[in-house]
């Protein structure tokens, strides 16, 4: 005698709502996580209140281009944001949520994992706009706005942005615990951050310093980004972009081969 077949469950209704809600949750536990509101809105408005303060009208090289401190600083700042986002935001956001069993309960609920995904996606993406938002405000009033090539601009930043936020979930899906996290992301801020020239411009480094942080992902994000801020050519750093950007793809593939994603630490 055969069995009745086994009754079939309707598949779990995915309302878009659901998505909008988890974007809120995500938001709201970015904004309780202190080190991360403050790299992220602080630190940036704190470089440019006190190097702005010190050096913003001061003219750069020989000064006959009109190009003063601050039109080079801004894109630095910006990009100083997207490394904040990733390296430190992002990574430990999804280091909290693997360690504490989110991410496993994920893959048990009758949602789609990219959900997941894309609600860490659309926070930072936010968060990075508000702190840009804010920083270009106090540099309008209180210096005025360049911003010559906008479009090239946004290119050279989202590329910056992409690769940040996949060394941030290839950081933050190793089984390390979230503190181990923390430190090591705060390591590669200060990598990418002083490396890169976005602290020091790297004319000022010694020959063999130039040479080595010219390996710095960051640094061709940091010269297209000052190039297209003050409508310079940015043709020259394109292919090191395209670099970047191939460079953040194998990282999101390591990170998805090689990752536990739901450790116990």
């Amino acid at each position: 005698m055969t069995e009745p077949p086994a009754p079939i469950s309707p598949p779990a209704r995915r309302s878009p709502r659901g998505l909008v809600r988890l974007c809120r949750v995500e938001l709201l536990l970015f904004l309780r996580e202190p080190a991360a509101v403050f790299f992220v809105l602080v630190f940036p408005l704190a470089m440019l209140l006190f190097l702005g303060v010190a050096y913003g009208t001061e003219p750069t090289g020989s000064g006959d281009d009109g190009v003063r401190f601050i039109d080079e600083y801004v894109p630095h700042i910006v990009v100083t944001i997207a490394v904040n986002l990733g390296v430190l935001g992002v990574a430990i956001n999804i280091s909290e949520c693997r360690t504490s069993g989110v991410l496993r309960r994920y893959r048990l609920a009758p949602v789609p994992m990219w959900w997941f995904w894309f609600s860490q996606v659309a926070v930072g993406l936010l968060m990075f706009a508000l702190a840009v938002a804010a920083l270009l405000a106090v540099v309008a009033v209180a210096y005025g706005v360049v911003l010559a090539a906008p479009a090239q601009f946004a290119l050279a930043v989202l590329t910056g942005l992409v690769f940040t936020f996949a060394a941030g979930v290839l950081l933050g899906s190793l089984d390390l615990p979230t503190r181990s996290v923390q430190i090591t992301g705060t390591g590669l801020f200060f990598v990418m951050f002083l490396g890169s020239g976005a602290a020091v411009p790297r004319d000022s480094f010694p020959d063999w310093l130039r040479v080595l942080t010219a390996f710095n992902p960051m640094t061709p994000v940091i010269d297209a980004s000052v190039d297209s801020y003050l409508g310079r050519s940015m043709v020259s750093e394109l292919p090191e972009l395209a670099a970047v950007l191939a460079a953040s793809v194998v990282l999101v593939l390591i990170a998805r081969s090689k990752s536990t994603w739901e450790g116990n630490r």
